[in-house]
C-alpha cells in the first residue's frame, strides 16, 4: 500500500510518524510546499518578533525513516477516480491511500498595499520582525490568539500599538466577554489602544504604501505598519473537480475520512464534528494538529468497520506579556462562566482558574498561572456538573 500526505507542516509530519510508529512500513511520501521540513509555529509571534538576537533557524523535524520527503512542491489537482495527486512540478504521484494536510493562510484585506503584513510562515516571522525594527505606530487588525500576541510583542518592543476588533472583547469568540475583559484590561494597563466593536473601512496612504488605517466610524489610525489577523483561508482550491467535498476546509466525517474513497484529511485544514459541539469545526490550536493526525493515521490503516472517532479534548494556550492563558475543551462564547479560584476584576494579568458550563454540562475551562487547575477538566469536559 502507498500512502501519500500532502503537506508537509505539523499535522503531515505527525501523521507520517504514527504511520511509522503503527508499523506501517510501505510507502509513504510527504510533499510539503515550504523548501524546508515542518517546524512549530508558535514562536513566531512570541519569541522571534521580541528577542534581541538575531532568531536562528527553526528547530526542523525531519520526516520519519524511510518517508520520501518532497519540499517546496505543491499539489495542484487531485483525480479521486485515477487515485493520483498532480503535482507542480509536472509530475504525478499514485496513491493507495491519501491524507490531506494543506493548512491554511492567512486571510488578506485590502490587498496592493505596502507595510502591511501577516504571521504564518518562518519567513513571515521574519518579514515583521525586521519591519517591527524601523517602526514607532503598529495597528493591529483582529483580537484573536495570533492578533493578541502580535500586540503585545509590539507593545514589549515598545512601540505604539492599536488592536481593532470586530466583536465586544478581544478573544471574545473563544473565551466569552468577560475573560475577554480580562484580555483587554492587561493590554490596556501596558499602554496598547484596544478598539472593539468596529471593524477598518479601508486604508489609506501615499501611493501604495498604508499610512492610515480609517475605521467604520470615521476613525482615522496613523500607522507605519500593519499586521492583518483576521482568521485563515483552507489551501482546498486544488481540491476543485475531485470527489473531496469542501466548505471553509476539508469535510469529513468523524474518523477523518473524507467524501472520497480512501481519502483522509488533518490538521488545520479538516472540518470534522467533535463530541462537543455542534455542526463540524476547524480547530486551528497546535495540539489539534497532533490530535487529527494520530486520529488519521490509526484510521487510515483499519477496516472502515474498526475506524474510531475523534475524542481528543482540545487544548491550546497563548502567552501575552507575561501572562499564560491555557484553555481546555471547547467553550463557547455565550457559555456560562464560573470563577473556581481567583478573581477576574483583580490586577490585570493576574492569577485565576474558571470553567464554562452549558445546560449544565461542563464545555471547558481557563487558567492564567494556575496550570495546576486545568488538568482535573481533560477527564471531565462533557460530563454534568
Amino acid at each position: 500500500m502507498r500512502i501519500v500526505i500532502v503537506g508537509g507542516g505539523l499535522a503531515g509530519l505527525r501523521t507520517a510518524e504514527r504511520l511509522r510508529r503503527a508499523g506501517f512500513d510501505g510507502a509513504v511520501t510527504l510533499v510539503g510546499g515550504e523548501p524546508h521540513a515542518a517546524y512549530d509555529r508558535p514562536p513566531l509571534s512570541k519569541k522571534v518578533l521580541t528577542q534581541h538576537e538575531d532568531p536562528a533557524e527553526p528547530a526542523y523535524l525531519p520526516a520519519p525513516a524511510g518517508v520520501d520527503a518532497l519540499a517546496g512542491v505543491h499539489a495542484t489537482a487531485l483525480d479521486t477516480a485515477g487515485h493520483r495527486v498532480v503535482l507542480d512540478n509536472g509530475t504525478t504521484l499514485g496513491y493507495d491511500r491519501l491524507v490531506i494536510a494543506t493548512g491554511v493562510r492567512p486571510r488578506r484585506l485590502f490587498d496592493g498595499w505596502h507595510g502591511v503584513h501577516v504571521l504564518r510562515t518562518w519567513t513571515d516571522g521574519l518579514a515583521l520582525r525586521s519591519a517591527l525594527r524601523d517602526v514607532k505606530r503598529v495597528v493591529v487588525i483582529g483580537g484573536g490568539v495570533l492578533g493578541c500576541e502580535v500586540a503585545a510583542s509590539a507593545r514589549t518592543l515598545g512601540r505604539d500599538v492599536t488592536v481593532v476588533e470586530l466583536l465586544d472583547q478581544p478573544l471574545g469568540a473563544v473565551l466569552g466577554d468577560r475573560v475577554g475583559a480580562v484580555v483587554a484590561r492587561m493590554h490596556r494597563a501596558r499602554g496598547v489602544d484596544v478598539r472593539c466593536s468596529t471593524r477598518v473601512a479601508h486604508f489609506d496612504g501615499a501611493g501604495d504604501r498604508v499610512e492610515r488605517v480609517v475605521l467604520a466610524d470615521g476613525t482615522i489610525l496613523d500607522a507605519d505598519l500593519v499586521v492583518m489577523a483576521v482568521g485563515t483561508v483552507p489551501n482546498t482550491e486544488w481540491l476543485a473537480g475531485s470527489a473531496v467535498k469542501v466548505a471553509d476546509g476539508v469535510l469529513c466525517d468523524r474518523t477523518g475520512a473524507t467524501s472520497a474513497v480512501n481519502v483522509f484529511a488533518a490538521g488545520d485544514v479538516a472540518r470534522l464534528p467533535h463530541p462537543w459541539a455542534d455542526g463540524t469545526l476547524r480547530l486551528e490550536h497546535w495540539t489539534a494538529a497532533g490530535d487529527t493526525a494520530a486520529l488519521v493515521a490509526r484510521n487510515i490503516l483499519a477496516a472502515p468497520s474498526d475506524r474510531v472517532p475523534l475524542t481528543a479534548v482540545p487544548y491550546f494556550w497563548t502567552d501575552q506579556y507575561q501572562s499564560k492563558f491555557q484553555v481546555i475543551g471547547l467553550p463557547s462564547a455565550d457559555d456560562e462562566l464560573t470563577v473556581i479560584d481567583g478573581d477576574l476584576d483583580g490586577d490585570p494579568g493576574g492569577k485565576f482558574a474558571a470553567h464554562y458550563t452549558r445546560d449544565g454540562i461542563l464545555t471547558g475551562a481557563v487558567t492564567v498561572g494556575i496550570p495546576a487547575a486545568l488538568a482535573p477538566y481533560r477527564k471531565l469536559v462533557g460530563t454534568p456538573v
